[in-house]
């Protein structure tokens, strides 16, 4: 929920991939890691695989997309073999970020205390080198792995059938948040469905005290409009319908009057529940969600990045990788945007404030809106009306992202973390 609640995770120090290529595949190799298009890597490296030369470019590749496409045992094995045996080819720039990659690895497969150690190693190699802005992710994930140390491997039970609960649809502000029942400790409660938040669940200071959370730690950091702290819940489980979650964790948000003052909110159901379900179909003709005995099986359009999802649409037969985030209440569109398609802005189009909502606070920004834009999600068209194109390249919204409005422009929206694609039916 870009718009409204945070992004953890931001992966920093990425550094440049130098094969010293031995044949034509290591240096598409090599140019497809540098320029992240994890699209065409996942189609190119199956027919480039026998022609690689270079060991050390094969296990950097399958990490990325093993984690990329939700693969995380197979992305342990292929760091655990690219530490072991190919860390001194990797620059210090590179070894940081895979570093870091590894750790968040181990925290979304619930090995706590792994990823906890190595990014204790990272802060403490790097904290009085690194700003604590560029430092905080690694905090994250240092106290989250070591408060969690202890703490069950979380997992999904459920019938052998199809689920479906209701949908409810409620205005806020600019647009809409779609609400799901999530029960915790007997409570039940509507839960934002957020794509876009990166860890676990988010939830009200409020609630947590209701519920009964167990805390385990009162100080992570977290980015929104600015670092602050949360803290961090436990229960022993959640319910979606008859869909049970077991150990579940939740990042507990303190008060706050600014965002008070437009919204309250008891919780949002985030990425480890979204990712374990493996499929869901928001309904927007029956209002449910719908979690389907049979998973689906077609072409893969969307990848992890900081464990939030990027899909493929196309604008004018050309492919554009945005962030999908359920919890955005509506579409926007970053400065890329104008940069990339100048002639969608009118020459005469008016500069206008735009205010977003976070964690943290509210932010102003500048912009444009645009009356109305169709883009493509494979071969079907969708139209998004009144979308704001933000001005500053140097903000949390400079990538823009896919929002409310967007699953709502089809009849049924598939979006499937097992074979990593959405779909859309109108």
């Amino acid at each position: 929920m870009r718009t409204f609640i945070l992004t953890c995770i931001a992966l920093l120090w990425m550094g440049h991939v130098n094969a010293n290529a031995q044949s034509a595949a290591d240096s598409e190799l090599a140019e497809m890691l540098n320029s992240g298009d994890m699209l065409r890597l996942n189609a190119r490296y199956p027919q480039l695989k026998d022609s690689l030369q270079v060991p050390m470019l094969v296990r950097l590749a399958e990490a990325n997309l093993y984690t990329s496409f939700n693969q995380l045992d197979k992305a342990e094995v292929a760091m655990a073999d690219l530490f072991a045996h190919h860390q001194q080819e990797l620059d210090a720039q590179t070894q940081i970020g895979m570093s870091a990659l590894r750790a968040m690895n181990f925290l979304n497969l619930g090995q706590y205390a792994a990823g906890g150690e190595i990014g204790e190693a990272l802060v403490s190699a790097l904290k009085e080198q690194v700003p604590f802005e560029q430092l905080y992710s690694l905090v994250f994930i240092e106290r989250i792995g070591k408060a969690l140390a202890h703490y069950p491997v979380p997992s999904i039970s459920r019938p052998a059938a199809t689920q479906s609960v209701p949908m409810r649809i409620d205005s806020v502000g600019r647009g809409q948040h779609l609400l799901i029942p999530v029960q915790v400790n007997g409570i039940t409660r509507e839960f934002i469905f957020d794509t876009g938040c990166s860890f676990g669940n988010f939830v009200s200071e409020t609630y947590a005290q209701e519920v009964g959370l167990d805390i385990v730690s009162d100080s992570i950091p977290v980015s929104g409009t600015q670092i602050g702290y949360v803290k961090l819940g436990v229960a022993d489980s959640l319910c979606v319908g008859n869909i049970v979650y077991h150990h579940p964790v939740f990042l507990i948000a303190p008060p706050n009057e600014a965002m008070d003052s437009v919204f309250t909110f008891d919780g949002v159901l985030g990425y480890h529940f979204i990712r374990d379900a493996k499929e869901i179909i928001l309904d927007f003709e029956n209002r449910c969600f719908t979690f389907p005995e049979k998973p689906s099986e077609e072409e893969t359009n969307m990848y992890l990045s900081s464990n939030t999802p990027k899909v493929r649409i196309f604008y004018q037969h050309q492919p554009i990788d945005i962030t999908l985030d359920s919890g955005n209440v509506k579409s926007d569109l970053g400065a890329w945007f104008k940069a990339r398609f100048p002639e969608t802005i009118p020459h005469d189009a008016q500069e206008q404030p735009l205010k977003r909502g976070g964690f943290g606070g509210i932010e102003s920004f500048t912009g444009y809106a645009l009356p109305e834009i169709t883009f493509q999600l494979g071969a079907t068209p969708f139209m998004l009306r009144q979308v704001e194109v933000v001005k500053e390249t140097d903000n949390r919204l400079a990538s823009g992202s896919l929002g409310a409005d967007f699953l709502q422009s089809f009849k049924r929206i598939t979006i499937s973390y097992g074979k990593m694609f959405v779909k859309g039916e109108r």
